[in-house]
């Protein structure tokens, strides 16, 4: 089926199925394990997970010790205790295509000096313990070495591992989705965690992480695969099921690359939801499946098994996949650890709000209309007075930017430049109004070159100081933000700036005023005269409203459906 489901239903079915489990059993101490790595310069953020799992370390070239990739980068993740002292950090040694476990495992003397490596380097960088990423036992698809005996050898490296580390260190592993390779009756008596790596279960046009069985399923799916564990005897408050922040596909499909470029699936290409095995996808004009991925919703489906069957918890790969708000990591704190029930989180807006002078009475009312709207929509808001009050990359953690009357000037130079990479990457969407366009040079600022081009090469020229009525006509009857607006609407009381250059040339125009309706007398007029239009050249969705100066726009059916309309579009609900 297509993803034309609203969020917010999907968060009441949510709830309802937490309800009928309200009374069963929960794990304590449910974890949430990151992975890291070493070749990312993100800075995770501590608070949103218990466990970091520092990727990689390897088994060093003479079998008995370890090697750690890019030191200083592990010393800095350690450091994050500082701002979580309940953080527990872990080196994990391994990875796909990391070998000499066989050589290391095999050897009683091997076996025995790499694991009192290990507890060197716990005991030299404050960790937590060692997370074994052995990718396989017995196997050699990842061009590393192997032995028949390498089950029974991963056994004794458990039992060494914990013998040296003592009971007080963690000793995890990552395991294949079917839990082959390893004796777990054997050794999970050693073993605090088994990471199931519930990902890379297939590829295009079958999906690589889905939550059930289903025709687009790959040849394993996260429920198999927790039961596949729990069959092999991984107890349950030892099984933490892992997802992927990434997608996989067919990358060098020409649709897709338009996606990820731009934010925009060209004709023919659509995203859906298999509500079957629970995951997003998206298909090409041939209706084939090209790309799959996870987002908040299906993360959400995932940390709701995860609670209903009372896992330890979940862990994914990697941080550094995650967006730039954060949706990915955050689904699965608020689920398993805030709310204790699958939970999309709500969608962050920064507003931007010019208090005070002749837009006061549009600027309050726009605050309350957004405030008591907040829950319909999911959004969690900020409101900030002034552009000056941005932090650096702030910007970037925010889903919307809302300029309600905020003027494009007085910003620092580091907020505009947040801004222009904001628009530009796609990083989220953007709402303008009425003084979201007063560009020239005011109050001692000059004009903001790139904010003009971004509103259609405008610069402010004159306004209806005595404001007017306007009758404005939509001109894309078919576009998501004129959706159920009528034919024509008028605008009561509002000031029309009018610019030296029309913007038309440079923006997709939705609707214009008809200067021959102005209740005003006034020479002030364009001629042709757009007030409602977006900017498809940039990858962000975006959209402004000339119109934004009296409090009576909210009383106003057609602003109010228009601001609903442009909320929906520019969060992309339902997509």
């Amino acid at each position: 089926m297509r993803t034309s489901m609203k969020v917010l239903a999907f968060v009441a079915a949510v709830l309802l199925s937490a309800t009928a489990v309200g009374k069963k059993k929960t794990v304590d101490n449910t974890v949430i394990v990151a992975y890291v790595t070493s070749w990312t310069r993100e800075v995770p953020d501590p608070m949103t997970m218990t466990h970091i799992n520092y990727a990689f370390g390897s088994v060093n070239e003479t079998f008995n010790g370890v090697n750690i990739d890019n030191p200083n980068r592990l010393r800095m993740i350690v450091g994050l205790k500082q701002q979580n002292p309940a953080l527990k950090v872990v080196l994990s040694v391994g990875g796909w295509g990391s070998g000499r476990f066989s050589e290391m495992a095999a050897s009683d003397v091997n076996r025995m000096a790499f694991a009192k490596d290990c507890k060197r380097v716990v005991d030299e960088f404050g960790l937590d313990g060692i997370d074994i990423d052995w990718e396989y036992p017995t196997q050699s698809s990842a061009n590393i070495s192997s032995s028949p005996q390498d089950t029974e050898n991963f056994t004794l490296l458990m039992r060494d591992l914990r013998k040296v580390l003592g009971k007080q260190k963690l000793v995890t592993a990552a395991t294949v989705c079917n839990a082959k390779y390893i004796d777990f009756k054997s050794c999970i008596q050693y073993m605090d965690l088994v990471n199931v790596m519930a990902y890379d279960m297939g590829n295009a046009p079958k999906h690589h992480a889905a939550l059930f069985p289903s025709p687009h399923a790959g040849y394993c799916t996260s429920s198999q695969a927790v039961e596949a564990h729990l069959k092999a005897g991984v107890p349950r408050e030892k099984l933490v099921m892992g997802v992927p922040f990434y997608g996989k596909g067919k990358r060098d499909d020409e649709g897709l690359r338009e996606y990820h470029r731009t934010g925009r699936l060209p004709q023919g290409y659509d995203l859906r939801w298999d509500d079957e095995g629970k995951f997003p996808y998206i298909t090409n004009a041939n209706g084939e499946l090209i790309w799959a991925y996870e987002d908040a919703r299906s993360l959400a489906e995932k940390c709701q098994y995860i609670l209903d069957n009372n896992l330890r918890g979940g862990m994914y790969w990697d941080y550094a996949s995650d967006n730039a708000q954060g949706d990915e990591r955050r689904t699965l704190y608020q689920s398993l650890i805030q709310n204790k029930r699958g939970t999309i989180p709500p969608r962050r807006v920064l507003v931007l709000a010019e208090r005070g002078g002749l837009h006061e009475g549009f600027t309050a009312a726009g605050l309350q209309w957004l405030e008591d709207n907040k829950e319909r929509f999911n959004m969690e808001l900020t409101v900030l007075n002034s552009a000056k009050d941005i932090k650096s990359d702030e910007i970037a953690t925010y889903h919307l930017i809302l300029q309600l009357n905020y003027p494009p000037y007085a910003w620092s130079e580091a907020a505009q430049k947040d801004l222009q990479n904001y628009i530009d990457r796609g990083t989220g969407g953007y709402i303008g109004f009425h003084h979201a366009s007063l560009l020239g040079d005011f109050d001692g600022y000059s004009m903001w070159g790139w904010f003009s081009d971004f509103m259609g090469k405008i610069r402010y020229k004159n306004y209806i100081a005595e404001t007017s009525d306007g009758t404005v006509q939509v001109e894309d009857r078919v576009h998501p933000v004129m959706k159920d607006v009528p034919g024509t609407f008028v605008i009561g009381g509002d000031e029309w700036y009018i610019y030296e250059e029309n913007p038309r040339p440079n923006v997709h125009v939705l609707a214009h005023v008809d200067e021959a309706s102005y209740t005003t007398e006034t020479n002030i007029k364009m001629g042709d005269h757009p007030v409602v239009w977006i900017n498809p050249e940039k990858p962000a969705r975006n959209v402004y409203f000339q119109f934004g100066h009296s409090k009576s726009l909210f009383d106003n059916s057609s602003f109010v459906k228009l601001l609903e309309n442009s909320i929906h579009w520019t969060l992309k609900d339902g997509e």
